[in-house]
């Protein structure tokens, strides 16, 4: 019996919930599909045993402490060792959401950048050499997405440490709740901050851990119609989930920013919705 295992955070549903399938079909090994809520996360997992397929559940919420330690501590006696990573688990707030922008740059960097990155450093313990991470980016991370010149080339530096880049996505935060986001050259998206720092953190994981041998990339999977996006997008999850799935399973090349077609794009070139999407 293998004991090779791959976790997906955020999988009760849509992109996730498609991730979770895929491996399930073609990874030999345990899958857990984790969520915030249980009894969405067992139903997703009812459904896909229903097709032949079985995940395991776990209760995971990357937003509470506690929640990550019990987590991190069952794995960790369970398994010992992890093989792969999915870091999908994210928010957004569409343009017409009625909720303050402070209370939206919160709660948008909390859930999008400030959990995952907590996650992620929780579990990497356990991480096995030559393991996988995918963090589930956007076409909002790209760097062109930040108005700032000085910011985009302080965000992009290979000397950046991560509490340098906590800092610093914090201090958007700030900025918002003064007022002074779009002065300080952020932009007006949060959405956007967050996933510019994903691809941030991806990046210096990568750096970090190349020593272990460990694959860290990020993955724009395309505009996928969810809930999240009220059913708008042009990609199903299933076409979506197929670029995070050949990252988590084939890859052996770490430190890049694959966009939804499987090319890899330069973070700090051209934005790639110009030249490969063919937007305006």
């Amino acid at each position: 019996m293998t004991n090779k295992v791959a976790i997906v955070t955020g999988a009760n549903k849509g992109l996730g919930l498609a991730i979770v399938k895929g491996l399930c079909e073609k990874y030999d090994g345990t899958v857990y599909l984790t969520s915030r809520d249980t009894k969405r996360g067992r139903d997703a997992c009812e459904e896909l045993k229903k097709i032949g397929l079985h995940p395991k559940y776990y209760q995971l919420d990357v937003t509470d402490n506690d929640s990550v330690r019990k987590f991190c501590t069952f794995i960790k006696e369970e398994h010992k060792q992890i093989d792969i990573v999915i870091n999908n688990a994210a928010i957004l707030f569409l343009k017409d959401a009625e909720e303050p922008r402070l209370y939206q740059a919160e709660q948008t960097i909390l859930v999008n950048f400030t959990a995952l990155v907590n996650f992620c450093e929780a579990i990497l313990p356990m991480i096995k050499v030559g393991g996988k991470i995918v963090n589930i980016s956007s076409s909002s991370a790209h760097l062109s997405r930040i108005p700032s010149e000085k910011l985009r080339n302080i965000i992009s530096s290979p000397d950046l440490t991560l509490e340098a880049l906590k800092e610093l996505i914090s201090g958007y935060v700030e900025a918002v709740r003064e007022n002074k986001d779009i002065e300080e050259g952020w932009g007006d998206s949060p959405y956007v901050v967050s996933k510019v720092g994903v691809n941030a953190y991806t990046f210096h994981l990568h750096r970090r851990l190349a020593n272990r041998g460990i694959v860290v990339n990020c993955v724009h999977p395309g505009y996928v119609m969810s809930d999240m996006t009220r059913g708008g997008g042009n990609v199903s999850p299933e076409q979506g989930a197929m670029q995070p799935l050949l990252l988590a399973l084939e890859s052996q090349t770490g430190g890049r920013y694959v966009w939804h077609d499987g090319t890899e794009v330069p973070w700090d070139g051209p934005d790639p919705r110009g030249y490969i999407d063919g937007r305006q």
